[in-house]
């Protein structure tokens, strides 16, 4: 299980099948967890492991559909991880957050909604894929996030190398999902234009032996989407604000001021 001491920090293929073992695990005592971040795009893309796009994993991250927080604690606690009482106090019908005993492993679940730099929906397509959460909803995760960090910007490249942009979820970032959570949030939309920017400027230095032109093929597939998206009427009052007025959150660390209290 994932609380196995022995597992070397960063091994991804052992995190992973760990993260898997756990949804499985979740599934057969009734409880829906999916796999989001890092260990999720391994699991889907092999150019994750490429050494142009190898990285180190730290924490855990799931989603679920709806929180039931004492069956969640007593699941995790089964397989030695404990919650952080004040925090999951205080956000816990939104965000959870759990340590191993020694305090230095970490499982973070979001619940139904995932809320960063922008907050998206997750619950209602958890049952699409398994054990992550959907392509698209995956990328989006990431290309949400404006102050990319260089791992966040290996996981994209990976996502594009090894994924087409279209209708679907089957090994398919769903374009569809795209432009309808992108066209009815300006802010949003505009952050992942910003990131697919970074994305195009990152290629050349980042991606190594990967192919550059399908990535830029795929960043360009989704800049389409975004311009044509159907708009709705809050994203077009929205547009006319425009930059003058921030457009995005900067989420602190939940770890801050938390003390493990199993």
């Amino acid at each position: 299980m994932v609380a196995d001491d022995q597992v070397p920090p960063g091994d991804a293929p052992v995190l992973a099948g760990q993260a898997t073992a756990v949804v499985e695990r979740a599934t057969s005592e009734g409880v829906v967890l999916r796999l989001m971040g890092g260990i999720a795009v391994a699991l889907h893309c092999p150019s994750a492991s490429h050494r142009a796009l190898k990285r180190d994993y730290a924490d855990i991250d799931f989603v679920t559909g709806k929180v039931d927080g004492a069956k969640i604690d007593a699941f995790l606690a089964e397989i030695g991880y404990f919650p952080e009482r004040r925090f999951n106090s205080i956000h816990g019908r939104t965000r959870r957050l759990y340590f191993d005993e020694s305090g230095t492993r970490q499982i973070d679940i979001f619940v139904s909604h995932f809320k960063m730099c922008h907050e998206l929906p997750l619950g209602d397509r958890l049952a699409l894929d398994s054990p992550t959460i959907p392509l698209a909803e995956l990328f989006l995760t990431k290309a949400q996030i404006v102050e990319l960090n260089h791992k966040d910007m290996l996981d994209l490249l990976a996502l594009l190398a090894d994924h087409p942009v279209g209708q679907g979820d089957a090994e398919t970032i769903n374009s569809d999902v795209i432009a309808r959570l992108c066209g009815a949030d300006w802010g949003l939309c505009k952050t992942i234009g910003l990131t697919l920017d970074k994305i195009d400027n990152s290629i050349d230095i980042e991606a190594g032996e990967l192919d550059r032109d399908l990535i830029r093929e795929r960043t360009a597939a989704i800049r389409r989407v975004l311009d044509e998206a159907p708009k709705s009427m809050r994203w077009k009052a929205r547009a006319r604000v425009g930059e003058r007025v921030p457009w995005y959150e900067l989420p602190e660390d939940p770890r801050r001021g938390t003390q493990l209290t199993p």
